[in-house]
């Protein structure tokens, strides 16, 4: 029985007020020890998606098609491997399980006791850098245009036999033009989904 948590009903998810247990892979390996490795991907393409709807959000309405260009695709693939992209990340005990925590995971949220810092923030970079050499950033932003991106990058590779269908977190669909609303909408086979910017 864990002292921090009396009374519980059983089956229950609950979580924990005292610091994460991790083994020693846990605490030293500069990767991700196994186990994490869909959680990791999960929490790449979450960044990714929402960096590429916040960049298509800008691009002015009046565009044609509202896709963004090589240089800006390249950038944000770039950015979102860096530290900085995973600083609302943590490790904390739930239901039992010491579990990835943040924005990607909208239902590990509440209180409890969450571990940070040390090799986690090198992991998520070495990870994500891993994604970014399996694919290339132009099949990344293509995936997320298809609305794709989960299904491609983490589904077939890091949560293959883990995950059966796509999390609504990670469900990501593009920004479109007043144009391509229209033409989804009258469901046109001629509807191009393409990744290149026509300028």
């Amino acid at each position: 029985d864990d002292p921090y948590m009396p009374n519980v009903p059983p089956g229950t998810q609950t979580m924990s007020f005292k610091q994460p247990a991790l083994t020693e892979e846990e605490e030293k390996s500069q990767w991700f020890p196994d186990r994490y490795h869909c959680d990791a991907c999960h929490i790449v393409v979450h960044n990714l998606g929402q960096a590429f709807q916040e960049a298509e959000k800008k691009i002015p309405k009046k565009k044609k098609r509202r896709v963004l260009g090589d240089i800006d695709i390249i950038e944000i693939v770039e950015d979102t491997c860096t530290k900085k992209g995973f600083d609302k990340y943590s490790v904390q005990e739930f239901s039992g399980s010491v579990v990835l925590k943040g924005p990607a995971f909208p239902e590990r949220s509440g209180a409890g006791m969450s571990m940070g810092g040390g090799m986690w923030p090198t992991r998520y970079v070495i990870h994500c850098g891993q994604i970014a050499e399996r694919f290339t950033e132009d099949e990344i932003y293509e995936y997320y245009r298809q609305g794709n991106l989960f299904h491609e990058v983490c589904l077939k590779y890091d949560c293959r036999g883990e995950v059966k269908g796509v999390p609504a977190v990670v469900d990501f669909r593009p920004t479109l033009s007043p144009e391509e609303e229209i033409c989804k909408a009258e469901d046109k086979g001629t509807c191009k989904h393409s990744a290149k910017q026509e300028l």
